[in-house]
């Protein structure tokens, strides 16, 4: 006669259900280690079961009411309130109705002095920019306002005083269209921005822009601009140009030497195309005696 015993009433398998009902419930990690059979246990008899619970204990977290999270990775960034922008935008129009500044080429309009910074417009080649009272330059750039109501930074090599203060007040001053001082800085100015507005384009003999120039070809250019026509040759510039002290120099003017033409900046500096090494660059006068011509 064979008897059957259900595994359930074995005493080991009792204890061990006993400790899992009996067991607190509890946030932690449940481990199950099975016991290896005692010494002499047949070895089909089956291994028991013990159960462990370990606690965990977790510290609540505290953050004091000035604390920042992260802040040392949130680079601070200046914002304009939404209340102020109205009144700058007025102040923007407000300067540029009196003109301070004149773009000597299309320049990017940035939100700050670095050619890093987000171009919030192009302004085209002659607008006129205001300024404050004493002109803020940052490096190399200029704080300038348009008259669509923007302000930002423009490299200052682009921009041209509305009022050349090198021509000066002179009731003599004229151009060989005539004209008063007022139009001779205007004729000045747009000459010599132009000039600089080809400063890193490339030499080659016979080039006349514009991108590429030799130093009569530059010249020839920057005088067209204001609608002055030269010709393309350093020696016959010479023949048609009048000769005036270098004393009287003033920017705009076209600097002569055997050769070589460039134009006149004031400050003992000229913009030139001087050869296939160096393009057109600004430099200091390096002429040992150079001849001064007005046109």
């Amino acid at each position: 006669m064979f008897t059957f015993h259900s595994p359930f009433h074995r005493p080991g398998h009792r204890r061990a259900s006993a400790a899992v009902a009996g067991g607190a419930l509890s946030i932690g990690y449940a481990t199950a280690a099975f016991a290896a059979p005692a010494a002499g246990t047949p070895a089909e008899q089956p291994v028991q079961e013990q159960v462990r619970a370990s606690h965990t204990t977790v510290a609540p977290v505290e953050a004091a009411e000035d604390a920042r999270w992260g802040a040392h990775q949130i680079s601070d960034v200046e914002v304009t309130p939404l209340w102020e922008q109205p009144a700058q935008i007025r102040k923007a129009r407000a300067r540029a109705d009196e003109p301070e500044a004149v773009a000597a080429a299309a320049v990017n309009l940035r939100s700050d002095a670095s050619l890093k910074a987000e171009p919030l417009t192009v302004v085209p080649e002659g607008t006129e920019l205001g300024t404050d009272d004493d002109a803020v330059t940052d490096g190399e750039f200029t704080l300038v306002y348009t008259a669509d109501g923007l302000t930002g930074y423009v490299a200052t090599r682009l921009l041209d005083d509305y009022v050349s203060d090198a021509v000066g007040t002179s009731s003599d001053a004229s151009t060989a269209s005539g004209g008063s001082a007022a139009d001779v800085s205007a004729y000045t100015s747009s000459i010599t921005a132009a000039a600089l507005s080809r400063v890193g384009s490339v030499y080659a003999y016979g080039g006349s822009g514009p991108t590429v120039f030799d130093c009569s070809g530059l010249v020839a250019w920057a005088y067209a601009q204001v609608g002055k026509s030269l010709p393309h040759s350093s020696s016959a510039i010479r023949a048609v140009g009048t000769v005036i002290p270098s004393s009287e120099a003033r920017p705009g003017d076209v600097i002569w030497s055997p050769g070589h033409v460039s134009i006149y900046l004031g400050n003992g500096q000229q913009v030139e195309a001087l050869n296939p090494g160096s393009g057109v660059q600004q430099t200091s006068i390096w002429q040992s005696s150079p001849v001064y011509l007005r046109f």
